[in-house]
């Protein structure tokens, strides 16, 4: 996780950091004396019970489904997508989740990098503002590595978080980061003055090579001085001893989402990031294998012994998918109700924060018809309270829904229109065509 430059007050020896305030802000963030925007992309891959995810009814008059009745608290800051799929069917098989975020029609690796990647949105909007927090981008997944929805600008997977403990650390401080950012200044000090002597004997073009490294050595000290003050001068929002941060995330996988979320929101809270991915396991659900909550039965034979049938047909794994389908959207409630009672300014956290949460699979294999709602941001601009169809799709009765256009919306659209909010420039980003007018005030 990278860190950048953070502002403190600094009188008599004492150093205090800033949370975001007005005055203080980037021009580009004082319009209408607002907070600043956040994005939240949380996939969970899989493909779900197609039967029971989508709302029936289209429009504002929308009533929610079984799955997703969780969210009724938060219903007027949502919206549902009916129909949304990456262009060219990108995403098909488990592809999916390299493809979520970056609508990449040519990639196919599963869990890992086979070949290279395009970059995804949240990459692509912490390139631009991320240097505004002291975390440019959060990258987590219970699987951690390179099992990941985050892929740089080069194509290649960003490491994602795993480790509950070591991710507090590092947002919150610890003595084992206190130690490691002493142990990295005192390296980098010694680097910096060999590096100097060494400058003297290089000739003109290798010297300006050097200066331009040492300049980068001084920008690293300083960003790792600001983060010794940071975590030396501000007092731990919560105590370590009330969260569970040393659960299994396949055994406790309750408590580690729980946990996972509530470190999340507090990030966002505290201004540490404004961009976070949230990646639930690897495409097929192999991770965590059986749900012993649900008759100890495994969630990706389920979605292959489904398909296409009705659920009359095979009752025990629709049951299945729905209810991991139930499971998920309930971590997503809690947290966005966390989010929406979190004040800040004259509203409160969700309003100023967009979450993207879905999969990019619904059927099996299939990558049409994504399960996907987007969720706050109306200080942001971003209207809600509306289930959207978009493109031919199957419907909850398995009829394929016509009356909408070929290919006019695809994913990258809604990525485009989150990225444009947060003022990232974005029009060409994967196979984006337009900015999403149905979602915007």
């Amino acid at each position: 996780m990278p860190i950048t430059r953070r502002s403190f007050l600094r009188a008599a020896g004492v150093t205090l950091p800033l949370p975001w305030l007005e005055t203080l802000a980037p021009a580009a963030e004082t319009k209408a004396s607002s907070p600043p925007g956040r994005a939240v992309f949380f996939m969970v891959p899989s493909g779900v019970n197609m039967w029971r995810w989508h709302p029936k009814e289209f429009g504002p008059s929308f009533q929610l489904s079984s799955t997703l009745l969780a969210l009724a608290p938060v219903r007027k800051e949502l919206t549902i997508f009916s129909g949304l799929e990456h262009a060219k069917g990108a995403g098909g098989g488990h592809y999916e989740v390299g493809v979520w975020l970056t609508g990449n029609e040519k990639y196919k690796s599963k869990d890992g990098p086979v070949e290279p990647n395009t970059i995804s949105i949240d990459q692509h909007i912490a390139g631009a503002i991320g240097n505004r927090t002291r975390i440019p981008s959060l990258v987590l997944s219970a699987p951690g590595g390179s099992v990941t929805t985050s892929f740089d600008a080069k194509g290649a997977p960003v490491n994602a978080e795993n480790n509950l403990r070591r991710l507090f650390g590092e947002l919150f401080g610890s003595p084992d980061v206190m130690a490691r950012l002493q142990n990295r200044s005192s390296v980098l000090d010694i680097v910096g003055e060999q590096a100097k002597g060494l400058s003297k004997q290089l000739g003109k073009n290798d010297r300006n090579r050097f200066d331009d490294y040492l300049q980068s050595v001084r920008d690293v000290e300083s960003r790792l001085q600001a983060d010794r003050e940071y975590f030396a001068s501000k007092p731990l929002p919560i105590s370590a001893d009330s969260l569970k941060l040393d659960v299994n995330p396949q055994s406790q996988r309750q408590d580690y989402f729980q946990t996972m979320l509530d470190l999340v929101a507090l990030a966002l809270r505290n201004d540490q990031t404004r961009i976070v991915s949230i990646l639930a396991c690897g495409s097929g659900h192999e991770f965590f294998g059986q749900w012993p909550e649900f008759a100890n039965d495994t969630h990706h034979r389920a979605s292959h012994a489904t398909n296409y049938d009705t659920e009359d047909k095979r009752p025990r794994d629709y049951a299945l998918l729905e209810n991991v389908d139930k499971w998920f959207i309930a971590h997503l409630a809690r947290f966005l109700e966390k989010l929406s009672e979190t004040k800040e300014g004259d509203s409160n956290l969700l309003a100023n924060t967009m979450v993207l949460y879905g999969g990019g699979m619904s059927w099996t294999h299939n990558p049409s018809n994504l399960p996907m709602l987007l969720a706050g941001g109306s200080r942001l601009g971003l209207k809600h309270g509306s289930h959207l169809r978009f493109n031919p799709h199957k419907d909850h009765m398995g009829k394929v829904d016509r009356s909408a256009k070929v290919e006019e919306t695809t994913v990258c659209d809604v990525l485009r229109t989150m990225s444009e909010r947060l003022a990232v420039r974005a029009e060409r980003f994967g196979d984006s065509r337009r900015s999403v007018s149905e979602l915007l005030s």
